[in-house]
């Protein structure tokens, strides 16, 4: 764990030297006043004065130093968030290169069949593409905070839509894939973005909520707006951790004794792509074990 930075320290240190010095000078003002010879009117209006101002300063003070802490607290948690993000895409980077590099060196150094190099040919394709989505989601990520995003909305059949999307990715994680839909849904949306949001909440599934059950996409329609929801039957998220999963960064593993592969990115560029869309992204409570994550967008 990050120890707490002195200048925590050092704040609450000097916060506290300046109200215990503000109290004494305040009580010698009042004191003075009190055995001045003026009269006692007067000596009550000064009184009156050097307490009403000196609680105002006391409050302005403790507002200040309260907003000084939160800037730190901030601060020191943006710093763990970025640690994690250079721990992480540090693995990350460095497996896929490595396992490329073993596939190619084998295929050098020995003589294999047919059928033993086509497997390893495309094992080293699969690396390639991890590390290609890598990149793209940290791209991804460095432009949704600095351009604003153009779509192209078009209408097309959602339930087709579906249908070729969690048949890729059933290929490529060799997982099965429930769609429980709506026949002759059009939806008017952009179809590159919604196959980035889907296919960033299946991974994110995939990781961390495997099972035999595998993952289930529920399509629901209503007046106003229609639903999709990607759930799996993990071991779940807690309510609370609900309100950070989607900022930049944020994993719920310690990164240096994680199992799950990732970078913290995946749901936050699903969230902001969301938003930009018109729509909403939320952690929904399911009855049973696992999470569940609905998108939420208008016709």
């Amino acid at each position: 764990m990050m120890r707490k930075k002195p200048a925590t320290a050092l704040v609450y240190l000097l916060g506290a030297y300046v109200i215990i010095q503000f109290i004494w000078w305040g009580y010698l003002m009042i004191d003075l006043t009190r055995t001045s010879h003026m009269g006692n009117s007067l000596i009550a209006k000064r009184v009156i004065m050097i307490i009403g101002e000196g609680t105002v300063f006391l409050v302005l003070l403790a507002l200040g130093l309260w907003r000084i802490q939160a800037s730190i607290r901030k601060e020191m948690k943006m710093v763990r968030q970025q640690h994690n993000f250079m721990l992480s895409v540090t693995h990350e980077l460095k497996t896929p290169v490595a396992a490329t590099r073993l596939y190619l060196q084998t295929m050098l150094k020995h003589q294999l069949t047919e059928e033993k190099r086509t497997e390893l040919m495309q094992k080293a394709i699969d690396e390639t593409s991890r590390l290609e989505t890598l990149v793209e989601q940290i791209l991804t990520a460095s432009r949704l905070e600095h351009e604003k995003y153009i779509f192209q909305k078009e209408r097309f059949d959602l339930h087709l839509f579906l249908c070729e999307l969690i048949a890729i990715q059933e290929r490529r994680l060799h997982i099965p894939i429930q769609l429980q839909s709506v026949a002759g849904l059009e939806v008017n949306t952009d179809r590159m973005a919604l196959t980035t949001i889907l296919n960033n909440l299946i991974e994110n599934a995939h990781k961390y909520g495997q099972t035999e059950q595998g993952i289930e996409l529920t399509v629901l329609r209503y007046e106003r707006h229609w639903s999709i929801q990607v759930r799996d039957y993990g071991k779940g998220i807690a309510p609370a951790e609900g309100r950070v999963i989607f900022q930049k960064f944020v994993r719920l593993e310690n990164e240096e004794t994680r199992s799950a592969k990732g970078t913290g990115l995946g749901l936050y560029i699903a969230n902001e792509y969301t938003k930009a869309l018109g729509g909403q992204l939320r952690l929904v409570q399911p009855e049973g074990p696992g999470a569940c994550f609905e998108i939420q967008l208008l016709y």
